[in-house]
């Protein structure tokens, strides 16, 4: 006995999609549209030489329309995999494939519902819009590439995984680079120069401060404060030189209370009150490029809108009980937003997401694929 949307799922795992490599999926998502009789079906390409799929599967008449979103770029494939991570298998339950939480699971259920809907000959009054987006980890590149290409819609879900709970609100982020400037010299006369990872060391101090000072206005569904991780810090060319520059690149997550930019002002001026104790220090605070890429703002929807509502009832409809919970991470809820879309987020997948032998329960796909439909039932109609 055939499983068709099983099947699927088990075809995009199979095909890697590793950040950066998203062309094939995409082609592979288009052929499949093309098939099922999706009226528009489009490759874009939302940088060079990565491309998004969208489709359009147009409505009846007189009915709102439904985005489905989900992005098909998937992270580096643990070296700890103990099977093929791109040739998944079901085993007790579970579903087991690269990238299949976050976030194949998802878009594979979004195509799921597109299937079954153009091949049951009756469609809603609302069109259904598909997007495989590319570049997500570039901050909603590819939702910004298909939403300026024409697919948008009057509301919205994504799928980033959340175990089958419904999200209306998430942090946001501040990628920051820091980097201090010093004099270079030979070890042999170091007091010409001027250490620049010497000058470095208050400020990294001076951050993990920040970490417990900055203001922010709690929220019940996101517990805690911002959360400061220092990723990188590169410095020198070599051991007999003092280093004229060091750089240090950190992700502090906000809260829906807290703006990046103002992150970034109080980072300058922490390391301004550094300076006038040790005038040595010379620094500059930029947002990364992969952060101005795509601006990670915090997102937050009202429980009561439109489209938080039909989708909980949607989750009730097959037969689970709503659940609300906020998301740790950032999704492209916000530039759905900025494009005059709401949205709210659920999807398949549970902590951490992205790890060896990732895995999703077969039974929670199956079940997105019914709430899926069920909000398209509930909002086109």
């Amino acid at each position: 006995m055939t499983d068709p949307e099983l099947d699927l799922l088990l075809k995009t795992l199979s095909i890697d999609s590793t950040w950066g490599r998203e062309k094939e999926l995409a082609e592979f998502i288009a052929g499949q549209l093309h098939s099922w009789g999706v009226d528009d079906v489009e490759l874009v390409e939302s940088m060079p030489g990565r491309h998004s799929v969208g489709g359009r599967l147009r409505g009846t008449g007189g009915g709102r329309s439904l985005l489905l979103n989900g992005h098909l770029d998937t992270y580096e494939v643990s070296p700890d995999w103990t099977r093929d991570p791109f040739g998944p298998v079901v085993e007790d339950g579970k579903v087991y494939g690269a990238g299949i939480a976050d976030m194949k699971a998802a878009t594979t259920a979004s195509l799921a519902v597109l299937r079954r809907i153009a091949l049951s000959g009756s469609r809603p009054k609302g069109d259904v819009v598909f997007q495989g987006v590319s570049c997500h980890f570039e901050g909603g590149v590819g939702t910004r590439s298909l939403l300026e290409a024409g697919f948008t819609a009057d509301g919205a879900i994504c799928g980033e995984p959340t175990d089958n709970t419904i999200g209306t609100v998430h942090r946001g982020a501040a990628y920051l680079k820091i980097t201090t400037y010093g004099v270079q010299a030979h070890t042999s006369a170091k007091q010409l120069g001027l250490n620049a990872i010497e000058t470095m060391e208050p400020i990294l101090a001076g951050m993990r401060r920040l970490e417990g000072m900055m203001p922010y206005t709690p929220h019940p569904e996101l517990p805690g404060g911002p959360n400061l991780n220092i990723g990188t810090i590169r410095g020198g060319t070599k051991h007999n030189q003092v280093p004229d520059r060091c750089e240090m690149t950190c992700d502090i997550r906000l809260l829906p209370s807290q703006d990046p930019y103002d992150v970034r002002l109080q980072v300058e001026q922490m390391i301004g009150d550094l300076k006038a104790e040790d005038p040595r220090i010379e620094a500059t605070v930029e947002f990364s490029d992969h952060w101005l890429s795509g601006p990670r703002l915090p997102y937050e929807i009202d429980r009561t809108s439109p489209i938080s509502v039909a989708a909980a009832e949607a989750v009730s409809r097959a037969g689970a009980e709503p659940v609300y919970r906020g998301i740790q991470f950032w999704t492209d809820m916000v530039p759905l937003k900025q494009f005059g879309i709401p949205a709210v987020n659920i999807g398949p997948g549970t902590p951490p997401y992205s790890w060896a032998d990732e895995w999703v329960e077969l039974a929670k796909y199956r079940e997105i694929i019914d709430i899926y439909n069920n909000a398209v039932n509930l909002w086109c109609n």
